[in-house]
């Protein structure tokens, strides 16, 4: 019974963390991003921004939801789900370059001239 109350925190420490720590999925956040905006009003750069991901296109996804964060009349939902899709490509191609992906690395070098310009 004592061995159990030792353990018990730790077994639930172990199924209970990794849940939490798991990293958004990009394409969830995308979709998220689309369904901030209603069809007719979703602004150009958006759109742009959404269909470089598509085409697998991330650094350009990025540099698109950058633009739409200075969008007029945007609302405080749809600002949060811009940044949140930014951050969530952000995080796939840093994950691309540390395996190694040559594209994924020239992608994040495009996003750090986009925001020194």
């Amino acid at each position: 019974m004592r061995v159990l109350r030792l353990f018990l925190p730790l077994v639930l420490a172990a199924t209970v963390l990794p849940a939490c720590r798991r990293e958004p999925d990009a394409q969830a956040d995308l979709a998220k991003l689309q369904q901030a905006f209603s069809e007719a009003a979703v602004p150009p750069v958006v759109q742009l921004a959404l269909a470089a991901a598509q085409t697998n296109d991330l650094g350009q996804g990025v540099v698109a939801l950058q633009a739409a964060k200075h969008v007029p009349g945007l609302s405080a939902d749809q600002l949060q789900t811009v940044e949140q899709a930014s951050q969530a490509l952000t995080r796939e191609l840093l994950r691309r370059a540390d395996a190694g992906d040559a594209r994924a690395q020239a992608d994040l070098e495009l996003i750090e001239r986009s925001r020194s310009q």
